[in-house]
């Protein structure tokens, strides 16, 4: 029988929930404003794909390692608020350095935010109940694709885009205030009573190269920087791949676009089965998903002049990448709870993602400049490949992390 949340886990589950929905609509707004921006500022896509890179380069070990030892409530209020300011300053500028520096420091903000809500779950829940609060937290994809392709790809499409950024910088502003009012870092510090022992052990923290070397962790890390090419590969571009076959500025290329993310949620629910099926293993399940990328990038490549057909498969593409972010962004991190690393993990972990990210967004953006589209495509194969291949390695170190962490 499933092990009920209190009304303390709740509270701490809806609103990590909110928080991390509103810096979604902070950050994936770019894919909806971009082709009126490219348009606009009359950019060429290694240009516009700088924008991406340099938000992906900021923050994530620095911030990461800081959860370990700062306020998880003044770190997610302030990396919101600061994002929404960065938003806002965008929105009214029209100098393209300054817009780099600001979407760069916009990455850093952005950065405050994950390891801090990992950490925070790591201590609001225990066994079974984080798997459940992982799978809960990762629906703020879906969500944040939702607000941030339908609303800014409508605002953008209706009035300009610069309106793609002055509304999401409204959600974080409000949740960042939320956050510093209402988040509690330990089930003991709470204001409803909630006396739950924390699920996180005070032990010493492991050494960096035993938790690099001597975990699997090497291995992973090289998985994430393949599943953050792909995936936000996908994401940036997918919205600006449909406009060139429906026309620049129309709808319908925002409306198909929205196929990803109800496709997922799909993905999500299918590595959860997964995860069921490697009895427990999240780095089993995540060397399956990246083989299935690989698989739907090839048929991409060979597909990609049937435009909706060619949304179907960039959809099935992403859920199969984004449907492992509760299991490396949220379970892998919190099995080192012991070592008393959850934080630094959890960052180094979406550092890698966000390398991948980054080097998606300035590769792409020259592939796409000198043979088209079918090179993205092929590049997604090959990063898939590589990276359902080091998944494997990854698994032989997990009973090893396992083990060293509990001795």
């Amino acid at each position: 029988m499933k092990e009920k949340f209190t009304s303390g886990q709740r509270k701490t589950l809806l609103l990590c929930f909110l928080c991390y929905s509103a810096a979604y609509t902070g950050r994936l707004n770019l894919s909806a404003a971009l082709p009126g921006l490219r348009d606009g500022m009359a950019l060429t896509a290694a240009q516009a794909g700088m924008f991406q890179t340099v938000f992906a380069l900021i923050g994530q070990i620095v911030n990461g390692a800081r959860a370990d030892h700062t306020s998880i409530r003044r770190s997610i209020g302030t990396g919101l608020i600061l994002s929404a300011v960065c938003n806002v300053l965008l929105a009214a500028s029209d100098n393209y350095v300054l817009m780099m520096a600001l979407w760069a420091l916009n990455g850093a903000a952005q950065s405050m935010l994950w390891a801090p809500i990992v950490k925070l779950a790591s201590m609001w829940f225990h066994g079974a109940q984080r798997e459940r609060a992982s799978f809960i937290l990762s629906i703020t994809v879906i969500f944040g694709h939702f607000a941030a392709w339908a609303v800014s790809g409508a605002l953008a499409s209706a009035f300009s885009w610069r309106w793609s950024f002055v509304i999401p910088s409204v959600f974080m502003a409000v949740m960042g205030v939320a956050a510093i009012l209402t988040v509690r870092d330990r089930p003991e510090t709470a204001l409803n009573g909630d006396t739950e022992s924390t699920a996180v052990s005070d032990a010493p923290a492991m050494p960096i190269k035993k938790l690099i070397c001597g975990t699997g962790l090497a291995a992973l890390l090289v998985c994430c920087i393949c599943i953050g090419f792909v995936r936000d590969g996908v994401v940036t571009w997918a919205p600006t791949i449909l406009a060139a076959d429906f026309g620049e500025g129309s709808l319908s290329s925002t409306m198909l676009s929205l196929i990803i993310p109800v496709l997922n949620l799909g993905g999500v629910i299918l590595v959860r089965r997964c995860y069921y099926l490697f009895r427990g293993s999240a780095r089993g399940a995540v060397s399956i998903l990246l083989a299935v990328s690989a698989l739907l990038s090839a048929a991409l490549l060979g597909l990609w002049k049937y435009a909706a057909l060619c949304a179907l498969l960039m959809g099935l593409c992403c859920a199969a990448n984004f449907g492992v972010n509760p299991l490396l962004n949220a379970l892998i991190p919190m099995d080192y709870d012991k070592s008393g690393r959850v934080g630094l993990v959890a960052g180094l972990i979406d550092c890698f993602i966000y390398i991948g990210s980054a080097l998606t967004g300035v590769a792409a953006g020259a592939v796409i400049d000198v043979v088209g589209w079918q090179g993205v495509y092929a590049m997604w194969i090959v990063v898939s490949a590589v990276g359902a291949s080091f998944g494997i390695a990854a698994i032989r170190g997990e009973k090893c992390m396992k083990n060293q962490i509990n001795v």
